[in-house]
């Protein structure tokens, strides 16, 4: 049995990003970027009018007052998207909008409402410093900077970035593509009516949705018997997946097939059981360039192991080279304890304290086939494997789901 240190440590040495692709910025977002990318061009690429107003010489303005206005004629107007190769001189402003290029000569820019215009002239009451309400070229980004390193997921934020730099297309590491096989011949798809002796599955909906909030590609293969020869089959047509999750049939019973079916197509495997609870029987192996994962099939186990393993791979095989399951820190509001030296997953909730830091509260009831527990957290109570209780009011990691 390894320690769950120790198995995360061999994903990590294991896993390599996907192959590169070119995705134009309409199709990057939630891509992973697999290059450096360095401005093109500075931003702003050129000096233009933080606001609606006039451009002018600040010059013109040192013996404006409110008493005494300074006049100065307007010459021309400039707008967004517009150019003027018009010299401002002594005496002249420019009418200018936001975002257009700030005209030769000019070196500030009077607020449209601070000024007044009357005949042909605009009325200045108050002395306008140099440089006021204009954006220098380049004072954003200046050419040939870095704009963004590999290894960023691309967000809105990123893209627009690169969409203002003129960039249309960007090298980007592939999505990941997970298959999905729910295996026990007592399982039966919800909706349907109950033989005695089943239970409905409920894996594949909890595993789905969880592989559905990676933004990564699903295939569902359905639920399959406890059967080699159906597994056999069923997981072959997984394959054309980056990683294969089979929930159930990963223990030790007379009827647990999975990790044998496995070895018989091939697998090398990077570790079988796990010092934690929920998931101790859990499986990782490598078929090829595939991953495979033996989930144990109690439902709070699966959720475990997506978030401490499987979840944390998808992103690093999607090029986030340094991914780690979402742990943080909370203040425990009730006490714990275990009897073993595992390390335990305690479902929990997590809320911010009226002083703003976390708080954990475990679910009062604690099982891997508690669903009602598990729908009640948002979080999971790490409690390590040196300690058999921790009190209330201590600071504890905590494993926390995606909201």
């Amino acid at each position: 049995m390894i320690s769950v240190d120790e198995a995360w440590t061999k994903i990590q040495a294991m896993a390599s990003p996907l192959p590169i692709e070119r995705r134009r910025l309409e199709e990057a977002a939630g891509f992973v970027l697999a290059e450096q990318v360095r401005a093109p061009m500075d931003l702003p690429p050129f000096d233009n009018s933080a606001m609606d107003g006039y451009a002018l010489r600040a010059a013109d303005t040192t013996a404006a007052r409110a008493e005494e206005p300074v006049k100065l004629s307007i010459v021309g107007e400039v707008a967004a998207g517009g150019w003027t190769d018009s010299l401002v001189e002594a005496g002249t402003a420019v009418k200018i909008m936001t975002g257009a290029a700030l005209p030769p000569g000019a070196d500030t820019v009077l607020m449209l409402e601070d000024g007044r215009l009357r005949n042909g002239c605009v009325e200045i009451r108050a002395t306008v410093p140099v440089g006021k309400h204009i954006r220098r070229q380049g004072e954003d980004v200046r050419q040939g900077e870095v704009l963004l390193e590999p290894g960023l997921r691309l967000n809105a934020q990123r893209l627009g970035l690169l969409a203002n730099s003129g960039i249309a297309e960007v090298k980007v590491f592939r999505r990941a593509v997970v298959s999905l096989l729910a295996t026990g011949s007592e399982l039966t798809p919800p909706g349907t009516p109950l033989a005695p002796g089943q239970i409905y599955d409920s894996n594949r909906i909890v595993l789905r949705t969880l592989i559905g909030e990676t933004n990564c590609s699903c295939e569902d293969l359905g639920i399959v018997a406890d059967d080699p020869s159906a597994i056999a089959q069923a997981v072959s047509g997984g394959l054309s997946a980056d990683v294969l999750l089979i929930s159930g049939g990963v223990s030790v019973g007379a009827h647990d097939h999975v990790k044998q079916v496995l070895l018989e197509l091939g697998m090398e495997t990077v570790f079988w059981r796990v010092a934690m609870k929920p998931g101790k029987p859990l499986l990782c192996g490598r078929l090829g360039e595939r991953w495979v994962f033996g989930l144990p099939g109690n439902p709070i186990s699966c959720v475990v192991g997506f978030l401490v393993f499987i979840e944390p791979l998808i992103r690093r095989l999607e090029g986030e080279q340094d991914a780690q399951p979402h742990y943080t820190r909370a203040l425990l509001k009730r006490g714990v304890s275990k009897k073993d030296a595992r390390r335990h997953f305690m479902t929990a909730h997590v809320a911010p304290a009226p002083d703003g830091r976390l708080e954990a509260t475990p679910t009062e009831k604690q099982g891997s086939a508690m669903m009602q527990a598990l729908a009640q957290a948002n979080a999971f109570v790490v409690v390590p494997e040196d300690r058999q209780q921790i009190p209330a009011g201590e600071e504890v990691d905590v494993l926390r789901f995606r909201e």
